[in-house]
């Protein structure tokens, strides 16, 4: 076997990720979160194959390596992904939100077009009155805190608040830059909000918080780093911890139940709640 110096093998990885990230789907995604996807699936012999020719991209090898790591960013990043055109409809509401005192009317209308822009907010656009009815029955956070949050808080106007401390979390630069740009429009409507640009695989410090939301998100965290769950859950010091799960595939069949059986092993003190594709599970954390 070849030994090659790091910086051979870092400009070779390089070159790898500046391919992956050729796909427009990715191209926000940073590149250190990628270069621990790599290092975590591609073995010792998929990486000398990379290393080996001297015309890397040309090689079935690299090629093959490409795909894999583009099929699991789409499964793990990409199905959530904000749409382009999330850019010109948040440009809409800002000028919508200049011209009212109240969230009625246009603005809640250009909050629904935003929120069919993300694929989970799409899917509880319709039942955030209900989400929020049950979660909010017991408890008025002053602070919210929502990891991986996507568009989760664009559905603000849905929550009956006053005001509130909102922190969100996101992967992506891009994404973090568009939740900031919307909770600066928002400010007069009680909502003081902030992005934070966290990678949950290497980051587990949070904020305190009244109530956190960690929606659809551990399932595709475990696939990239088995057991991850169990120590974020227990570095959040909230009151009340909201996760969530899918209930369906991609393709639209039914997920069994069985598989969240690792998940139920590591809870205990909470009540569930179903929408159409989506089982919440409400956790006390004090009795945790």
């Amino acid at each position: 076997m070849v030994k090659y110096t790091e910086e051979y093998k870092k400009e070779r990885i390089n070159l790898l990720i500046s391919n992956i990230k050729k796909k427009k789907e990715f191209s926000g995604i940073d590149d250190q979160f990628v270069r621990d996807l790599i290092h975590k699936k591609l073995n010792n012999r998929e990486l000398e194959n990379i290393y080996n020719h001297n015309k890397p991209e040309k090689s079935k090898e690299f090629k093959n390596s490409v795909k894999l790591i583009r099929k699991i960013l789409h499964e793990t990043y990409g199905v959530f992904n904000l749409s382009r055109k999330r850019i010109k409809l948040l440009n809409q509401l800002k000028e919508e939100i200049k011209k009212t005192n109240k969230i009625n009317g246009p603005t809640i209308d250009f909050h629904i077009k935003l929120l069919k822009t993300h694929k989970s907010t799409n899917e509880r656009v319709d039942y955030y009155n209900e989400i929020y009815g049950r979660i909010f029955s017991t408890i008025k956070p002053e602070i919210i805190l929502d990891l991986s949050a996507g568009l989760n808080p664009l559905s603000y106007p849905w929550m009956g608040l006053n005001k509130v401390k909102y922190i969100a979390t996101e992967l992506t630069n891009e994404d973090t830059e568009f939740l900031d740009e919307y909770f600066k429009s928002m400010a007069k409507f009680g909502l003081d909000g902030k992005t934070l640009n966290l990678n949950l695989l290497k980051t587990q410090e949070f904020p305190k918080s009244d109530i956190c939301f960690l929606l659809k998100t551990l399932d595709s965290l475990e696939t990239l780093k088995k057991g991850i769950s169990e120590s974020i859950i227990n570095n959040i010091d909230t009151k009340l911890l909201i996760i969530s799960f899918p209930t369906k595939t991609l393709s639209g069949k039914t997920i069994n139940k069985k598989r969240l059986a690792w998940f139920n092993k590591l809870i205990s003190n909470y009540s569930t709640f179903e929408i159409k594709n989506e089982i919440f599970y409400i956790i006390d954390k004090k009795l945790y």
